[in-house]
């Protein structure tokens, strides 16, 4: 299983997409590692004790940090030698024609929180679709073959930059 690869020297970054499903994770996480300080950041939490956990985690002081794709962003932590995305496919089935382009900017963007430092990193991805563009370039950092296949399927299906979209609402009271 994905957590038997945690590495007990260096600290672990969990991603998981869903709020509901955080603390199912961490408590996962506790009993398959009970001697493993786990904690859990997500952007539904109050501003004070998010700040305290992401400040935990960069000190040293939790081992294993469980949180949404707010996690993702702009944290440069360098203990960090491994990541977990579960249900990384989770956006590609969205109504969205940027959807293959949000996955595979998500999963670049948290691989490159792993390995900061002088130890090596590893990023573990949990998917039901490997084979998907987004998700295979993501894991070969090949951002010009996931554009070559994301440009291609933008021109067959006429969606921009080779149209134009226009969203109209009605809404009433």
């Amino acid at each position: 299983a994905i957590l038997r690869e945690i590495d007990r020297e260096g600290q672990v970054f969990f991603l998981h997409n869903r709020v509901h499903s955080i603390g199912y994770m961490a408590d996962y996480i506790r009993a398959l590692v009970p001697e493993a300080h786990v904690t859990v950041a997500h952007g539904q939490m109050p501003e004070a004790q998010l700040e305290d956990a992401m400040v935990a985690f960069a000190n040293g002081e939790a081992d294993v940090l469980v949180g949404t794709q707010m996690i993702a962003k702009g944290l440069d932590i360098p203990s960090v030698t491994l990541v977990g995305v579960v249900l990384a496919d989770l956006g590609l089935h969205l109504p969205d024609f940027r959807a293959a382009e949000r996955t595979f900017q998500l999963l670049t963007q948290v691989a490159g929180r792993a390995g900061r430092a002088s130890e090596p990193g590893r990023v573990l991805v949990q998917t039901f679709v490997p084979d998907h563009y987004a998700i295979s370039a993501a894991g070969r950092h090949d951002y010009d073959g996931f554009y070559e296949a994301d440009i291609r399927q933008r021109a067959a299906l006429c969606y921009p930059p080779f149209s134009h979209l226009t969203q109209v609402m009605v809404a009433a009271p």
